[in-house]
């Protein structure tokens, strides 16, 4: 597969990495030459000096016969004018990275179809339906939905009060886990050495029989919906909605997780600094309190009683204020609180400064952009843990090599590190034991480590 990328920023950069390394043909246009020198430095992709709106360069670009054009800069007049060029060329399928809120409102026109873009991505609207997610359903760190709703992915952090660590997965029954559900992924946190400043890395398992479930893990369940959902419960969970949540940033991010918690009658308090944002938030969210002041002022934080509030989110776009925001609230005794973060390489901060959770733009674009470009062979994609796991649905065709054989036969064909998980055939829900057999037409989700991908598309 061939792709085109536009924009040599965070997500750009991201995404072209990923794509180089299971060979897809990546090519970067920018016209910062700085950043594509970076770029070439780092990353098995070619480079193109140059505008997103050159249609003579665009026009050049189809010699390589590109799947998609994906237009990631800032500017999201920039990404539709170069999709809508890209599209009348002849390019088969065109993304747009877009931020403003009026291009996702669709009651009066189709902004899509306009500009002859297949389809639209908001990184702050992705992570302000992640953000909220984590807050309306108390407990979860994921949710995922495959299979058009009846299957759901729920990443959870094991409590303290988990009594059964130590049992090994084969054993269900003393697990007393839902019966349509298995454990598809295990995230263990690093740990406090016996030595000074010695830290354990965390480990990211693909859990087979032997291995057990520990307090503290994120232990991410996938299986028939209505089960997932009586997880918490079995695993000792008793969240409450929470009633009131402070948003310090009025972000994009901001505006749109306000906007979703209010529309679930949550109490919302926004804190900005910048005078003209709080304006404009005051008209846009009449019913939200807005405070014009510094988000990272411990007087202010705890004058404003922010130990009490229920969820503590920072949502800037400077991770060190987010990070430093959460770390007061977290002081000031808020235990639930969660940041957005641009730089992904600060995710093992989030475990050491004891902040809950931790969303990123990045990767949620990223995601929905995988899921996108793989459609025709994978319906979808989550991609965990940057990139280490990805979870994917997959539908079995009349030519797979692996249609009619017991799952326990394809075992020791398949690596450690690939699970088949859950099957759904014929409008049903199955757990993949070693006795369940894929027939063409079959949809299966399938955990994996991202290098597996082609051994997926060739199996299935």
């Amino acid at each position: 597969m061939n792709i085109v990328i536009i924009g040599a920023g965070d997500i750009g950069l991201h995404l072209a990495s990923i794509f180089s390394k299971v060979e897809y043909g990546v090519t970067l246009i920018d016209n910062n030459s700085d950043k594509l020198e970076r770029a070439s430095r780092d990353l098995d992709v070619a480079i193109k000096h140059g505008s997103a709106t050159d249609w003579e360069l665009l026009e050049e670009l189809l010699e390589l016969s590109p799947d998609f054009l994906i237009a990631l800069t800032r500017n999201d007049e920039i990404n539709l004018a170069s999709c809508h060029i890209a599209k009348n060329l002849g390019y088969p399928q065109t993304i747009a990275r877009v931020r403003s809120i009026k291009y996702l409102n669709t009651t009066r026109l189709n902004f899509e179809r306009l500009f002859s873009t297949d389809h639209f991505i908001s990184p702050e609207k992705l992570t302000a339906d992640s953000i909220a997610n984590m807050i309306l359903i108390p407990g979860s760190i994921a949710i995922e939905n495959f299979a058009n709703g009846a299957v759901e992915l729920r990443t959870i952090k094991i409590p303290p009060k988990w009594k059964k660590g130590g049992i090994p997965l084969k054993n269900r029954s003393a697990l007393e886990l839902p019966r349509q559900s298995m454990i598809g992924l295990v995230r263990r946190p690093g740990k406090r050495g016996e030595k000074p400043r010695e830290w354990t890395k965390e480990t990211i398992l693909f859990p087979h029989g032997d291995d057990t479930i520990e307090v503290d893990d994120e232990v991410t369940f996938i299986g028939e919906t209505d089960e997932i959902r009586k997880l918490h419960k079995m695993i000792g969970l008793h969240p409450k909605t929470p009633k009131s949540v402070v948003i310090v940033g009025g972000s994009l991010i901001g505006i749109y997780l306000a906007k979703t918690l209010l529309e679930n009658n949550i109490r919302v308090r926004i804190i900005e600094k910048d005078f003209a944002k709080c304006t404009m938030l005051t008209e846009m969210l009449p019913h939200a309190t807005v405070l014009l002041h510094d988000g990272t002022d411990y007087r202010l934080l705890q004058s404003e009683r922010v130990g009490s509030t229920d969820v503590f989110v920072a949502c800037t776009r400077n991770d060190e204020v987010n990070f430093l925001s959460a770390c007061v609230a977290k002081d000031l005794g808020c235990e639930n609180t969660i940041i957005s973060l641009s730089d992904i390489s600060y995710c093992p901060l989030v475990q050491n400064l004891g902040i809950k959770h931790a969303a990123s733009p990045r990767l949620n674009a990223t995601n929905r952009i995988l899921s996108i470009s793989r459609e025709k062979t994978i319906a979808s994609m989550v991609s965990m843990y940057n990139s280490q796991a990805e979870i994917m649905e997959v539908k079995v065709s009349m030519d797979s090599k692996i249609a009619g054989i017991p799952i326990h036969e394809l075992g020791p064909q398949l690596p450690l590190d690939f699970l088949i998980v859950v099957i759904q055939s014929r409008g049903r829900v199955f757990i993949a034991d070693g006795t369940r057999v894929l027939t063409p037409g079959d949809t299966v989700i399938v955990i994996s480590h991202p290098k597996h991908i082609n051994e997926i598309k060739k199996l299935f």
